[in-house]
C-alpha cells in the first residue's frame, strides 16, 4: 500500500500544473486517459475544467477535445447528460495489467454522441464498444488527430 501511495503522490506532483487531480474515487482512469492522450497527441489540457471538454489541440484551428478512457476490456465510453460537446473525441482503452493504452476512437465526437439516448436521459450511459469500434472504422484519416509522440 505504501508503494501505491508514493506512486500516486508522484503522479499528482508530476502533473500538478495540469489541473488533473488523479483522485481515487473513479476519476483516476479518466485522468490517466487525459494525461496519456495529451502526451501522445500533443494536446493542451484545460486548466479550468469545462464540462465535456478536456483539452484543445495546439494547431491554428484549436479544436476542443473530449477524452474518455476505460480499464474495462469490453466497455465503451461513458457519458453523463448536460456535458458540453467537443469537436473531437478520443476514447482510450487501458490495459493496466500490460501497462498499455489503445486508441479505440479518434474522430469527431458527434457520431458517438448520436448513439446516446434522446435528450432527457439521466445518470451515466455507456455507448456500446462494438458501436464505437464500428464508428471508428468509418473515420477518415484526415479527420483523426495526428500523434505527436
Amino acid at each position: 500500500m505504501a508503494a501505491f501511495c508514493r506512486s500516486h503522490a508522484d503522479l499528482k506532483a508530476h502533473y500538478a500544473d495540469s489541473g488533473l487531480t488523479f483522485t481515487l474515487d473513479g476519476k483516476l482512469v479518466g485522468d490517466i486517459a487525459e494525461a496519456t492522450a495529451a502526451l501522445v497527441f500533443g494536446l493542451q489540457i484545460c486548466e479550468r475544467r469545462t464540462p465535456g471538454v478536456d483539452a484543445h489541440t495546439r494547431c491554428v484551428q484549436r479544436k476542443s477535445v473530449q477524452i474518455k478512457g476505460t480499464g474495462l476490456p469490453k466497455a465503451g465510453p461513458a457519458f453523463t447528460p448536460g456535458e458540453g460537446i467537443a469537436d473531437h473525441l478520443l476514447f482510450l482503452r487501458i490495459d493496466f495489467a500490460r501497462c498499455v493504452a489503445e486508441v479505440a476512437y479518434n474522430g469527431p465526437e458527434a457520431p458517438i454522441r448520436a448513439l446516446l439516448p434522446e435528450p432527457g436521459w439521466t445518470g451515466t450511459k455507456r455507448v456500446s464498444l462494438n458501436k464505437v469500434l464500428a464508428a471508428a472504422a468509418l473515420v477518415r484519416a484526415d479527420a483523426r488527430l495526428a500523434r505527436t509522440a
